[in-house]
């Protein structure tokens, strides 16, 4: 495990990195990404820190102790291990305020190392055909032994979704030269989190119609290859403010970013797979389910949060004992417990990949995280409302330190066995959370991690037994009398032959208890692990 001086002395490697037009000489210096880059060096010397090692690291099948955030879980304990890892991670950072420490990316690789061999099988060459095969397990150790940082770059450049055939006409990231050293590729990759911090970029896709063999690329790149070039947007990090008044932006910023690749030479042991874009339909859910479920642990978090700001700003206003207020409240500790009865859900329900991994049921982090969607805006503005005008009329710590209106303003605002002082941090924290460019940002991001809500909800009928001929009819078939079922799967599978989706179409994953990609059927699951 590395130290976070270690960390930073791995950015400092001559990245080329722009934030909102300016080349950051040095992101770990910078005003606008050192306080970004001091947050995710904290994060690495937490793990270091003898008080929390037994809930920061694991020992290895070698005996050596490592990071928590490189454990493979093999069970439901393993499972439930790291989801209290994650919990504990969140809250030290202000209750998930970063929505991708090194732990939620590093994740994307558990389906590759999981199940290595059809990446290398399926390629396809232009050329000679080159052997891919352990390249993923080499990767995959040199990223643990080196506690290295990575972020997926999986998106693509927006383009006209009228016509199919548009995709190969925009710039996104194409092979252009494969050689003896490896493929030269050039365009963009659209959307990566925190690029400018981390070791190495991830390079996969989202498969949509229209792909072309030489869109389709899977390799481990390291940022501070020649020819990349970051291009993070602005950074809404406040470093020069009180941290009393913006007790977040201080912190830093997690930049999102895109990056342009300018004929860079990516050699053959960092490819993981190339052209076959039939291969790349069956793979990335499935990789992001890993990541979706640290979301689903974050947002259980943040509604925790909401939950406890509720509790003391009404508490602090007097109002908390008004039947109107409690019934509000009982409305966001009830949001609060469903999230976590998802999350608990997927934990119980999980199955064995053929890997040997443990997987939380991806179906409940789906309806987990549609959940949080679609109710997040309304508990916002419960809290918004139990703060009233107040939460953007407080005064700032140097009028709150004038030695005239200070005292004045403390008297006048005062709560109910609370000091003014204390009372504006809750306002605060929930200004800067919810109504601040720096937390409407962070809502953003909370909105379109991954999959929009619309994806999700079309992922629950994409990857489950929901069809006419499942089970979940089977009662009502029984209440009508219906019996044989033949003729309904045939309807069935007709109708769905028929279907066509212009958005992204993923294949079904772990559908029926069994792992599924193209010319291979993986192993079963465990008897009592499948899917309800």
């Amino acid at each position: 495990m590395r130290t976070g001086k270690e960390y930073l002395e791995s950015l400092r490697d001559g990245r080329k990195v722009y934030v909102g037009g300016e080349l950051i000489e040095d992101v770990t210096t910078h005003p606008k990404t050192r306080g970004y880059a001091q947050a995710i060096a904290e994060y690495y010397d937490l793990h270091l820190d003898p008080e929390h090692q037994d809930i920061t690291t694991f020992i290895d099948e070698n005996g050596k102790r490592e990071s928590m955030h490189w454990f493979l879980p093999r069970s439901k304990e393993d499972a439930v291990r790291r989801r209290k890892y994650a919990e504990f991670l969140f809250r030290h950072f202000k209750g998930g305020i970063f929505t991708r420490p090194p732990a939620g990316m590093n994740v994307v690789m558990f389906t590759q190392v999981d199940d290595q061999e059809p990446w290398a099988e399926n390629s396809r060459f232009t050329g000679p055909r080159r052997d891919l095969t352990g390249n993923i397990q080499r990767q995959w150790e040199e990223v643990t032994s080196k506690d290295l940082a990575i972020s997926p770059m999986f998106v693509d450049v927006q383009y006209d979704r009228g016509r199919e055939d548009a995709l190969a006409e925009t710039p996104m990231l194409s092979i252009i030269e494969e050689n003896d050293e490896g493929i030269v590729v050039r365009g963009w990759k659209a959307i990566g989190t925190s690029i400018p911090f981390v070791n190495n970029l991830l390079i996969g896709n989202l498969w949509r119609p229209g792909q072309t063999p030489e869109q389709t690329i899977y390799a481990m790149v390291p940022v501070a290859t020649p020819g990349v070039s970051v291009v993070a947007r602005e950074s809404r990090a406040q470093p020069d403010a009180d941290p009393y008044d913006r007790p977040l932006a201080t912190i830093g910023d997690e930049l999102d970013g895109m990056v342009y690749f300018d004929d860079v030479l990516i050699p053959w042991s960092q490819v993981q797979h190339i052209g076959n874009p039939d291969h790349s339909k069956w793979y990335p859910q499935r990789q992001f389910d890993w990541v979706h479920l640290e979301t689903q642990i974050r947002q259980c978090i943040h509604a925790e949060l909401m939950v406890g700001l509720a509790l003391l700003i009404t508490q602090a206003l007097g109002t908390s004992r008004q039947p109107v207020v409690q019934a509000q409240l009982a409305e966001l500790i009830r949001f609060r417990e469903t999230c976590r009865a998802f999350m608990l859900a997927a934990e119980e329900t999980g199955f064995e990949t053929p890997g040997g991994l443990f997987k939380p049921n991806n179906i409940y982090i789906d309806f987990g995280r549609a959940h949080y969607l679609e109710n997040q805006h309304d508990m916002v503005n419960k809290l918004i409302d139990f703060c009233g005008r107040s939460v953007v009329i407080q005064p700032t710590k140097r009028e709150l330190d004038d030695p005239y209106i200070g005292p004045k303003l403390e008297q006048a605002l005062r709560g109910s066995e609370i000091s003014a002082r204390d009372r504006i941090k809750i306002f605060r924290q929930i200004s800067e959370r919810f109504l601040t460019e720096w937390g409407t940002r962070h809502e953003m991001f909370e909105k379109f991690n991954g999959t929009p809500l619309y994806l999700i909800n079309m992922l629950t009928m994409q990857r489950t037994e929901y069809q006419v001929d499942g089970p979940l009819t089977q009662l009502a078939r029984d209440v009508l009398g219906f019996g044989d079922t033949a003729e309904l799967g045939k309807r069935a599978e007709e109708a769905e032959k028929a279907s066509h989706y212009a958005s992204v179409r993923f294949q079904p994953d772990y559908a029926r208890g069994q792992d599924v990609h193209e010319g291979y059927i993986g192993h079963q699951t465990k008897e009592g692990t499948g899917r309800p």
